[in-house]
């Protein structure tokens, strides 16, 4: 998809632009509205050193900017801890149009915003119905994740905008509740670190293949037990994907160090890359034979 974005003309015609907005202002908000980091949602990471380079004005210039559009103009709101602008009126300009690549896009970019509040801001200026309801129901779900940070905010599927497979997915999942009632990221998240005090990223590279694999938390359990007992093990995180996608067994070795039966060197022989590139071998050859 290419990358560009868009600059109304009745910009120039706003008369609020017209009376109240100094050349400055101008330059600085189209800056805002088309510059490398901008993104399809209207939220995205941007420094000051950065725009001040854009622009060639200094960073105390840009942080009197920046202040002038938050309380003057109240048009954009900036997160300093992470780094995040939000443009108050992107939705009612840039997010006209659906369809699959679009909702795709905004899927991915709205997994990658830390604070979750600059979503909300955003929300109120998008006329498309069914393109804020993605922005409203990502926004409850990351909300109502507490377990989370909101830089960590698991890669939970979000609905798309007409994908009727999604759908079934869900009511498949409803109906099975029972039986998966124990994937909630919370119980997840404080069964691994009971284990293992591992980084965030890490903890969602493994929730997202312990969901994968279809199986309930007592399966999740069992592998963590397989790795924490494991002599020498040099990358947990991929060992541990690596156990929860082969389904490795452990068993006593002659030498007292612990194998898998389906598996016939020892464990911590093997990288994190190597292990991944042997499961994805083994996915491979399932899909030629099983």
């Amino acid at each position: 998809m290419a990358v560009f974005r868009q600059i109304y003309t009745s910009f120039w015609t706003d008369p609020k632009v017209q009376e109240e907005w100094t050349p400055e202002d101008k330059f600085f908000f189209i800056l805002l509205l088309s510059n490398p980091q901008t993104t399809q949602i209207g939220v995205y990471q941007v420094t000051k050193k950065q725009l001040a380079f854009w622009m060639g004005y200094s960073e105390e210039s840009i942080r009197a900017l920046m202040d002038r559009f938050i309380n003057h103009h109240k048009c954009i709101k900036y997160n300093p801890d992470t780094r995040e602008i939000a443009i108050k009126n992107w939705g009612k300009y840039n997010l006209t149009k659906g369809g699959k690549p679009i909702v795709d896009l905004l899927n991915k970019e709205l997994k990658e915003v830390k604070d979750i509040e600059l979503i909300k801001y955003v929300i109120p200026s998008i006329e498309k119905t069914d393109i804020r309801k993605i922005f409203e129901d990502y926004y409850e779900m990351a909300k109502n994740s507490d377990s989370y940070d909101t830089s960590t905010i698991r890669e939970r599927i979000v609905p798309r905008y007409g994908d009727n497979k999604n759908n079934n997915k869900n009511n498949n999942k409803n109906n099975n509740k029972n039986n998966n009632n124990n994937k909630d990221d919370s119980v997840v998240v404080d069964k691994i670190k009971k284990y293992f005090d591992l980084e965030s990223k890490d903890i969602k590279k493994i929730i997202d293949v312990f969901i994968h694999t279809g199986r309930d938390i007592d399966y999740l359990i069992e592998k963590l037990e397989l790795v924490k007992n494991t002599d020498n093990v040099k990358s947990i995180t991929g060992y541990l994907i690596t156990a929860l996608e082969r389904d490795f067994e452990l068993i006593p070795s002659k030498h007292n160090k612990n194998k898998f039966h389906n598996f016939n060197q020892t464990f911590d022989k093997y990288t994190d890359k190597e292990l991944c590139e042997m499961s994805k071998r083994g996915q491979l050859e399932k899909s030629k034979f099983g």
